[in-house]
């Protein structure tokens, strides 16, 4: 956490994943930042840098502002940077009841469920612990909203597994593709960003995209539900080395994004370091 890599180094996964990412948000009007989603915040970041003027707007839910000016990735201080950035601050109901409905179509947001299917259905209340029983979860508040006005719909894991990446949830909290499928709009699908790809669900089935440097195809393999696709998936791009330099040294130079890597003692430790860094930053 909080390495200071060379700048002219390869990209590393959590660097890989936010370019990934970010390729979907570039055409959003409006990309949410969720709440302590540090993925989904430096991706946004990134895209709006990438987009230039014409980039999305970014929604914060805990300051309930817009914000287009370009800024650094935060986590403890995020609120404060968007509210200082704000160009508009809302009241919840004001956005609940009258922004999002006139969204569907053009707000984004990457998701970290708990687990996700090899249909795309989303599961975030509880997980099995690896020693028994259950782990109970929030969830993600808004999920099946934002899965009816989001298109694509947007997920990421920063660790691929058979425990988080399932044959099928035994509970479904958001079901995007059936949801769109069954209406009007046939083209629903979900895009999800991991460790180790970039995969594709749709109504025809699901399919990896592509694969990231480095990924071993038989470990690919065994971490991904049998039903989805992984034949003559290309690489993922690489990321442009200039803006690659731009993520280390001006979007994200205290390396929020490392945080979802971590857990246990060691994400303890990594959150606090960030908190220090951060109280340090003369920025908002």
């Amino acid at each position: 956490m909080l390495r200071s890599d060379p700048l002219d180094a390869p990209p590393d996964i959590a660097e890989a994943m936010v370019f990934a990412m970010s390729e979907w948000l570039l055409d959003a009007e409006v990309v949410q930042l969720g709440l302590a989603s540090a993925l989904n915040q430096v991706a946004a970041l990134l895209a709006q840098a990438r987009a230039g003027e014409g980039g999305p707007a970014l929604e914060d839910p805990a300051a309930l502002t817009l914000m287009r000016r370009p800024r650094q990735a935060f986590l403890a201080r995020s609120e404060r940077a968007a509210l200082a950035g704000a160009t508009r601050r809302f009241e919840a109901p004001e956005w609940i009841e009258q922004m999002m409905p006139r969204l569907a179509g053009r707000v984004r947001q990457f998701v970290r469920p708990l687990q996700i299917d090899a249909r795309g259905r989303i599961k975030t209340l509880r997980v099995a612990g690896r020693h028994g029983g259950h782990r109970r979860f929030a969830g993600l508040a808004g999920l099946a909203e934002l899965a009816e006005i989001a298109q694509p719909f947007l997920a990421y894991l920063p660790q691929q597994d058979r425990r988080s990446f399932v044959d099928a949830v035994d509970f479904v909290v958001a079901d995007p593709v059936a949801m769109h499928a069954a209406g009007e709009d046939r083209a629903g699908r979900v895009i999800l960003v991991t460790d180790l790809a970039v995969f594709e669900f749709a109504s025809g089935g699901a399919r990896a995209l592509s694969v990231h440097a480095g990924v071993d195809a038989a470990a690919l393999r065994e971490r991904t539900p049998a039903a989805v696709r992984l034949d003559a998936a290309p690489p993922t791009p690489t990321p442009d080395p200039a803006l690659l330099r731009l993520l280390r040294t001006a979007i994200d130079p205290r390396r929020v994004r490392d945080i979802e890597f971590a857990s246990g003692a060691a994400r303890r430790e990594a959150l606090l370091r960030l908190h220090a860094a951060e109280a340090a930053c003369t920025q908002p």
